[in-house]
């Protein structure tokens, strides 16, 4: 790999190491900043939001500012905008600072995205993609359970300031060493982009990513409280856990791509969305167990397989929308992120809600509802397509027939 992509992978493992932190530290920072659990869960709600919106609009808006100085502006208030997170004596300053870095990371990925394939030639966009996706990925595995580990020991602020100065390191590197970069002559506009959504299947497509995002995320947003109240770990042996976890969703994002080919997108997502139904329903039914060596064995299955299998259906779910619109994939991948990023919003005020007004105990209940929801989707998806396909084909007949008869 070019150490140009691995610049911008190592930047994009920072935004994505950001984008996760406050899920491992959301008891710390709580009990830090005197405010309730699902209060503090709003950080990530107003991260999630702040992309959701930030990147279509900062897209169109900056698209035609040199790539470098794009990137090298993003990186710097990004990093500087963590920086700050360490020093804030207050809750509401702290909202402040993740909204500011979340702004400069929705500028960040896209550009870094964009950037790499212009680093390759065209042959190879594929792998210049999938570098930037390794750094977000890799904050799975490593930044979110590494994050968590020192903010549980040192102190979350320990934490922030870990990704500021990743932040200040990939600010060097980009200044001194990356390239200076032409933007594309194309830029995706607004009229694409509401002529694409015009389309009910994508809307239902789009529907999916969002309701299954906001299911994921009600559970990771506070998985260490969950956890905490499950099990007897302590929260720096939990970080381990979310290690585990982490190489289990790489894992799944692999082995999904390879899933969705074998038995077909639909019926995948199907099967995907059963699972994590049912094993939602478990985290509740889990609370009624005592604490023990054993329960703590099997929530930590539950929640590696819950990891493992909710991102089979990530690639799955890319792959079912650019098949509805191949000829508009570039702005089905576009809207599909802001889906994403508004079901992470979901996820958190979901959670929070559920932790403010009830308990974590039904935490597992609710998730169990917003799955089936997803499943339902899918499903009403599957019966569309397989309309509009059928109605296609009888037209068809129709015009062959005709012609025979001619």
């Amino acid at each position: 790999m070019p150490f140009a992509l691995f610049i911008l992978a190592l930047g994009a493992f920072a935004v994505g190491t950001d984008e996760y932190l406050v899920a491992g530290l959301l008891p710390n920072v709580a009990a830090d900043m005197g405010v309730p659990v699902g209060v503090a869960g709003q950080l990530v709600t107003l991260f999630g939001i702040t992309y959701a919106v930030g990147s279509p609009v900062l897209a169109l808006t900056t698209a035609h500012v040199d790539r470098k100085r794009l990137l090298l502006s993003a990186i710097v208030i990004f990093a500087l905008a963590n920086l700050a997170a360490v020093f804030v004596p207050t809750a509401r300053w702290l909202f402040v600072t993740r909204f500011v870095a979340a702004l400069a990371a929705s500028i960040y990925t896209p550009t870094a995205m964009a950037t790499a394939t212009q680093l390759l030639d065209p042959k190879r966009q594929g792998q210049a993609i999938a570098a930037i996706m390794a750094g977000i990925t890799g904050a799975i595995v490593l930044g979110l359970p590494l994050g968590s580990w020192v903010g549980n020991l040192f102190g979350w602020r320990t934490a922030f300031a870990m990704v500021a100065a990743i932040g200040v390191i990939v600010t060097l590197l980009i200044a001194f060493v990356l390239p200076r970069i032409t933007p594309s002559d194309h830029v995706i506009t607004w009229r694409e982009r509401v002529n694409f959504l015009s389309q009910r299947n994508v809307l239902l497509a789009l529907a999916i990513s969002f309701v299954a995002l906001v299911g994921a995320n009600s559970v990771l947003t506070y998985i260490m409280p969950l956890l905490l109240r499950l099990t007897t770990f302590t929260a720096v042996a939990l970080s381990l856990v979310l290690f585990a976890s982490g190489v289990a969703s790489v894992a799944g994002n692999l082995l999904g791509g390879l899933l969705s080919d074998r038995w077909g997108t639909r019926r995948l997502l199907v099967r995907v969305f059963t699972f994590m139904m049912l094993n939602a329903l478990c985290f509740s039914l889990l609370m009624l167990a005592t604490k023990s060596v054993l329960l703590d064995i099997v929530v930590v299955v539950a929640f590696v397989v819950w990891g493992l299998v909710g991102w089979l259906g990530a690639p799955a779910l890319n792959s079912y929308l650019v098949s509805l619109a191949p000829q508009s994939a570039t702005v089905a991948l576009s809207l599909n992120m802001t889906a994403l990023y508004l079901g992470i919003a979901g996820g958190g005020i979901i959670g929070g809600l559920v932790l403010t007004i009830g308990s974590i105990a039904y935490l597992g209940v609710v998730v169990g509802v917003i799955e089936a929801l997803a499943l339902g989707l899918v499903l009403v998806s599957v019966s569309k397509v397989a309309s509009v396909n059928q109605q296609a084909s009888d037209r068809g007949s129709a015009v062959l027939l005709q012609g025979n008869e001619d």
